[in-house]
């Protein structure tokens, strides 16, 4: 009978970076299976557990694919967690703490706690924005990270602040409740987290901070926690490595109801393990599937995320400079298809997804672009110094940020110069006379240009963002356009 062959890809890997998992697995040579059938027709008995083997690795790539916002929600919850409570708001305001935080902006602090709606529905109270006291941008995302509200300025409460019910998917509205608001969450684990933006003094920022509030409906909101995040984290924020990926999945899973949205994901990781409503306890052979798969949906999302030929829309179609939302549904429902690709590769490399962040308003929200490669299109990598030049009049109402993250970890960059990003609202930053404002990224600062630099890591790759607050219409009509980033050699 006819055979064919199907070769699977050894594995040799040992985790780093990210990792939360120390396993290896080293297999020697190429495994092949060869397809080989009986002279009845019916395929060989030798063959047949391999392929089943095969199958099950193929079906849990899948599954990683479709999961990475999950397991990413996940990781933040837990570090939340080892910090503060449910209903805690936790606060990032210096560099230092929000080190772990996915593709984190360094310049405006951060506000943020996690919800089980499983347990209890919550309110939320927000301030009211002013330039005084503060803009609060916020948002209230699930696991998917789709947001289930956007809060503040882009929310429905306009800027005017408000009080929010928020239920989850299984949940009762109450009948007299006291909410302006009510939103209904697709999951019962959720993340809450607002920004006050603003170039604010100690007491008016903590004026406004303490005008935020999450409870539970059965309580008064008297008692809220606020929580500072540590300076020494001990946790990043990106997706852990080995089983332990499917180990958080796992947990996040059977605290859900089962919906289309992870009934896929539970159907393709039928037989490895994972399954509601059971504890999760694999045999030493799904382990190795499971392993094996995550290296590979791994290098899949990095695929999505940072290849030099990369799916991502280019805003200047003659610029490397690339979009990093890249869906056009934020419930990722495109009427032909589920934008996997799109969210799985976003959720790679940072957190979250919002309304101001696909809208194109005029003065509010953000826009984010990021830049991988020079403008030979080779890696942006920390042995090499680079310019980046920042156009004259950046159109952005409230300032612009540039930042720069490690590739691994895909967070802030840790230096010796505890320094991940400058910005239009930072003291001390040399401009030139055209208006225009040079950064430099590398081992050493150029000379006069100290204020102006952020230190490379020399023996790692890093790329960097570009983040507009308040986007205005030069951005739009593209009229106003970055350069490349250059290597220089000085």
């Amino acid at each position: 009978m006819e055979r064919l062959i199907i070769p699977i890809l050894a594995i040799t890997f040992i985790v780093t970076g990210c990792n939360t998992d120390t396993q290896k697995i080293e297999n020697d040579g190429e495994k092949i299976i060869k397809v080989e059938y009986e002279d009845n027709g019916y395929l060989k008995q030798n063959i047949v557990e391999d392929i089943r083997d095969e199958q099950l690795r193929i079906k849990a790539i899948s599954a990683h694919e479709y999961s990475l916002p999950i397991v990413a929600v996940e990781q933040w919850r837990r570090g939340l967690l080892s910090e503060a409570d449910y209903g805690d708001w936790v606060i990032y305001k210096t560099r230092e703490s929000k080190l772990p935080i996915l593709t984190a902006n360094a310049t405006t602090p951060y506000v943020v706690t996690p919800v089980d709606l499983a347990k209890s529905s919550y309110y939320i109270e927000i301030p009211a924005s002013s330039a005084e006291e503060g803009v609060i941008g916020g948002i209230i995302f699930d696991i998917y990270q789709s947001p289930a509200a956007d809060l503040g300025i882009l929310g429905p409460d306009q800027g005017k602040g408000g009080k929010y019910l928020l239920v989850g998917p299984e949940s009762e509205i109450p009948a007299d409740h006291s909410a302006d608001y009510v939103v209904r969450s697709s999951s019962n684990l959720n993340i809450l987290g607002t920004r006050i933006i603003g170039k604010l003094s100690e007491e008016v920022f903590d004026k406004t901070l303490k005008k935020h509030k999450v409870y539970k409906v059965v309580d008064s909101g008297d008692n809220q926690k606020f929580v500072f995040a540590s300076d020494n984290p001990d946790w990043f924020g990106c997706q852990p490595r080995g089983i332990a990926y499917w180990e958080y999945l796992n947990a996040v899973l059977q605290n859900e109801p089962v919906v289309d949205r992870n009934r896929f994901i539970l159907t393709q990781l039928r037989g490895t393990g994972i399954e509601k409503g059971k504890e999760f306890n694999p045999t030493e052979k799904q382990k190795e599937i499971l392993i094996k798969a995550e290296d590979m949906g791994n290098a899949i999302a990095m695929v999505n995320t940072f290849s030099k030929v990369s799916y991502k829309e280019r805003h200047w179609k003659d610029r490397n400079w690339l979009y990093i939302l890249n869906m056009q549904h934020l419930d990722h429902m495109h009427p032909n298809y589920y934008e996997v690709k799109e969210i799985g590769s976003y959720t790679y490399e940072a957190m979250s997804t919002s309304k101001g962040m696909i809208l194109n308003s005029r003065g509010k929200g953000s826009k984010y672009l990021g830049a991988y490669v020079d403008e030979n299109k080779e890696w942006l990598d920390g042995k090499n110094t680079y310019q980046i030049i920042i156009p004259k009049d950046a159109p952005a109402s409230q300032f612009w940020s540039l930042t720069v993250y490690d590739n691994d970890t895909r967070c802030l960059i840790i230096n010796d110069q505890k320094k991940s990003d400058l910005s239009s609202v930072m003291e001390g930053l040399k401009v030139e006379a055209d208006g225009s404002t040079k950064v430099f990224v590398g081992p050493k600062a150029p000379e006069g240009y100290e204020n102006n630099w952020i230190q490379s890591n020399p023996e790692k790759g890093f790329f960097v963002y570009l983040r507009l607050y308040g986007p205005l219409e030069p951005y739009y009509d593209k009229s106003w356009k970055m350069p490349d980033i250059k290597k220089i050699i000085y």
